[in-house]
């Protein structure tokens, strides 16, 4: 009786995981469908799409006057080495 249980247990959970991974196949990418969609939205307009085309522009100049945004540039020494 206890082993007719347990094969129950065992089928039902196998149901259960096999249903799991047909759910995570047809439904769990779509949050990286989402993030596509974002970065597609980005490329065309140039700004996210939670945000206004002014935030943008605002971003980008704030980040163009911050002393991080100079590029770094090694110059060679007088042996021609960097």
């Amino acid at each position: 009786m206890l082993a007719n249980a347990y094969g129950i247990l065992i089928c039902i959970l196998g149901v259960i995981g096999i249903a799991w991974i047909l759910w995570t196949i047809r439904d769990g990418d779509a949050e990286r469908y989402a993030e596509d969609a974002a970065r597609q939205f980005f490329e065309r307009h140039g700004h996210w799409p939670d945000e206004t085309p002014e935030e943008a522009e605002e971003e980008r100049l704030r980040l163009q006057a911050s002393p991080a945004a100079a590029p770094y540039v090694s110059r060679a020494d007088a042996d021609g080495l960097v």
